[in-house]
């Protein structure tokens, strides 16, 4: 049974494998080992404190299926925290003469720190298999239903990032457009520096004027906006959520920003808090559901078969109910099917 969990010092090896298969460094997760143990520890001291607003905190979520590990997604709850998150900002300028009878709109991308202090969550790093779309799935709407159930601890409005395109030899075309002009580095090495850090350097050294869209190579327009195949199930999912990325681009690759405000995303909207039921009848002919505990650092998530009675429980299996650590009538999570 799929079972979602904060993520444990005990999953270090097999978040560091995992990690590993996945050869480009602007995943959800730092291919380090120092780095994953660290995150861990971040994650597992921000689960144990008194949070009464978003701050430093970072909550990292593990997803395992018969004991092994099957995924992982971070959140984020204030991204940039304590300086600034840097985007570009997609804007329409206006360039007219009436004289001429000339009115062009035009895009340009604007430099912006619009998106700091949101919460923002990583995609999903799922293990490739049979079952991937459905982890990926369940990760998503656990890290969002965590998100709902304690609101002091993220703010209102959610950001989604994915990866921008890449050529065949890993470089970004945006990145090499923009990017490399005034950092002077490649995407790769530029991607390894701010791994991790305050992104507070962009201001510094990228450019603070409006960059006109039509100058760019055709090879950096084309890209904008789009993130890679891999990511397409994710992108997909953001949508399905209520998550829109028309306004904002990654400053390194140009990839989709995706944001939407809290209480309109999908899985927050209809879900809902019933007392629990434990029904051994339950079983494989009733859809999968995601079920969820209220609990912080013993927050459990799992995707099994459940149904909504006349009487207003919902019934699982004992599996479930064992998984959740929770018993008949506590109150459960859940988005039904």
């Amino acid at each position: 049974m799929l079972t979602i969990r904060p993520a444990q010092h005990s999953d270090l090896d097999a978040l560091v494998e995992t990690a590993a298969r996945v050869a480009a460094p602007d995943v959800s997760l730092p291919n380090d080992p120092r780095l994953l143990e660290r995150l861990i520890a971040q994650s597992e001291d921000a689960l144990a404190a008194d949070i009464d607003f978003p701050g430093e905190e970072q909550y990292l979520l593990v997803a395992t299926d018969r004991g092994a590990l099957a995924g992982a997604m971070l959140v984020v709850a204030a991204a940039g925290h304590p300086g600034a998150d840097y985007s570009f900002r997609n804007e329409t300028i206006i360039h007219a003469s009436p004289e001429l009878g000339v009115n062009h709109r035009m895009y340009a991308l604007t430099l912006s720190h619009d998106l700091s202090g949101f919460t923002l969550l990583r995609p999903p790093l799922v293990v490739h298999g049979e079952r991937r779309a459905a982890v990926e799935c369940a990760l998503l709407q656990a890290a969002l239903g965590f998100i709902a159930e304690h609101p002091e601890r993220f703010a209102e409005d959610l950001i989604a990032p994915l990866p921008g395109m890449i050529d065949e030899d890993g470089e970004s075309p945006f990145w090499s457009a923009v990017g490399s002009k005034f950092f002077g580095v490649s995407y790769r090495e530029a991607e390894r520096l701010a791994l991790g850090k305050d992104r507070s350097f962009m201001a510094e050294l990228m450019p603070h004027h409006p960059i006109y869209v039509p100058l760019l190579p055709e090879c950096a327009q084309n890209v904008l906006g789009q993130t890679r195949a891999g990511y397409m199930p994710t992108y997909g999912l953001l949508i399905d959520e209520g998550f829109e990325a028309e306004r904002y681009v990654d400053v390194f690759d140009g990839g989709p920003i995706f944001n939407v405000k809290r209480e309109l995303v999908h899985s927050i909207r209809v879900a809902h808090r019933l007392p629990l039921a434990v029904d051994e009848a339950i079983g494989r002919s009733e859809p999968d559901c995601l079920l969820a505990n209220r609990e912080t650092s013993r927050f459990r998530a799992v995707l099994a078969p459940a149904l909504r009675r006349p009487d207003g429980r919902v019934a699982t299996t004992a599996e479930a109910a064992n998984k959740l650590e929770l018993i008949d009538d506590d109150e459960v999570r859940c988005v039904l099917a």
